[in-house]
This record gives C-alpha cells, sequence and structure tokens, in this order.
C-alpha cells in the first residue's frame, strides 16, 4: 500500500510514473490506483491523495465512500467543528499578529483573504482576485470538513479556526483522525509538519479493512 501526492502520474510527462509501474511488473505485482479523498472515508478534511495497492496475484476495489454525497446512506461529511469538540485546550493564544492577522476576524467561515476582494462585493478592495494562494488567511466552515492541512506553510497560511486564531495542535490531530493520546514531539512548526505531511489514519484503517477483506 502506497500514497503520495496524486501530481506523481503527470510528473515528467508521465515517464515517472510509467518507471514506478514498471518496477513493480519486473517484481510480478500488479498496481490497483486511485485518487481518494479522505472526507470521503470519515475524516473531517478534504484531502486527495494517490494510492496504490500493489498485489502479486487477484484484483483490487477500493472501498466505496462512507460519508458525502457518493456514500450509500448519504451519510453527511464529519464536519471539523464535530471533530474538535469538547477537547480541552486550556488557554489559547487569540487572533494572529503581523499585517494581515486583523483581517481575519471578519472572513466568514469557509472563506479566504478573497473576502476583501472587489470581486465578492468588498467596498475598499485590500486583495486582488486571485493574488494569493487558496489558502491565505483561510477559515476553516465548522459545518463541514477543513481543506488540506499543509506541512510547510506561511504565516497566513490556514485553515484557521472559526475563532479567528490559529489551530492548536492538539484540534490539528483531531482533523487528522490521530488520538488525543498520540504523542507528537517537536516544537509546534515540527509538530505541524508532521501532522501535515501523514497519511489520517481513519483513511489508513479504511484501506487497511479493504486489503483485509480482499486480499486476506
Amino acid at each position: 500500500l502506497f500514497e503520495n501526492v496524486y501530481r506523481i502520474i503527470g510528473a515528467e510527462n508521465g515517464e515517472a510514473w510509467a518507471k514506478v509501474i514498471n518496477a513493480f511488473s519486473t517484481l510480478g505485482y500488479n498496481l490497483f490506483w486511485k485518487i481518494l479523498d479522505a472526507a470521503d472515508y470519515g475524516v473531517p478534511q478534504s484531502r486527495e491523495r494517490l494510492f496504490i495497492v500493489g498485489l502479486k496475484k487477484g484484483e483490487f476495489i477500493f472501498p466505496w465512500p462512507t460519508h458525502g454525497p457518493e456514500s450509500r446512506a448519504s451519510r453527511p461529511y464529519h464536519s471539523s467543528g464535530l471533530a474538535v469538540k469538547n477537547l480541552n485546550l486550556g488557554k489559547v493564544k487569540n487572533g494572529l499578529g503581523g499585517r494581515h492577522g486583523h483581517l481575519l476576524k471578519q472572513i466568514p467561515p469557509g472563506l479566504n483573504y478573497s473576502f476583501y476582494s472587489e470581486k465578492l462585493g468588498y467596498p475598499n478592495p485590500i486583495f486582488g482576485w486571485r493574488t494569493k494562494f487558496s489558502d491565505y488567511l483561510y477559515k476553516a466552515d465548522p459545518e463541514r470538513p477543513v481543506r488540506t492541512i499543509k506541512a510547510q506553510g506561511g504565516q497566513y497560511t490556514g485553515p484557521f479556526s472559526w475563532e479567528n486564531r490559529a489551530f492548536t495542535t492538539q484540534e490539528l490531530k483531531r482533523l487528522q483522525t490521530f488520538p488525543d493520546c498520540y504523542e507528537i514531539l517537536g516544537s509546534r512548526q515540527k509538530e505541524i509538519h508532521q501532522i501535515g505531511n501523514s497519511v489520517p489514519p481513519q483513511m489508513s484503517r479504511m484501506l487497511a479493512l479493504s486489503i483485509l477483506n480482499q486480499v486476506f
């Protein structure tokens, strides 16, 4: 079982992907792959990644979504607000610093810096339309999964909490589906780096169960 960013498929005009397939083929493996969104499997985060399962015999079918409009029971997505509910945070730092930190407060949940653009009707535009990356001052909507948690980013890289502050690492662990008891070491930036680089445990669980049922 392998995971990576889906852009690997098109890297080097597809030559890199062909090398991956050929390398495993010489070892007797057939590769089955699909781009999956973690939100479709109970993770309170929209996170699209490429997943590959290699088998020496037989076929593999990726699991059907358990959440969202494509799920068989039309089960709603696991929302970010529900994910971090009842988490004892103690004292947290409110607001953001720097030149644009004060702007976060007015941004509605689910939007980003574009709230302050002419296109969205802001009377005195601060930013031009699509002049920043999409996570710039992005504030999460508690009723929906958050956008992808980044391993690295600048001072204004979201997601930020709907409470107008940065998410704590405890909250980010919940949004990535790590158990509260799971210990991540290092500075805050190193903790975020590890969380953002990881595969959500709930996603790993769903694929492991699928492999268990189909292969073993």
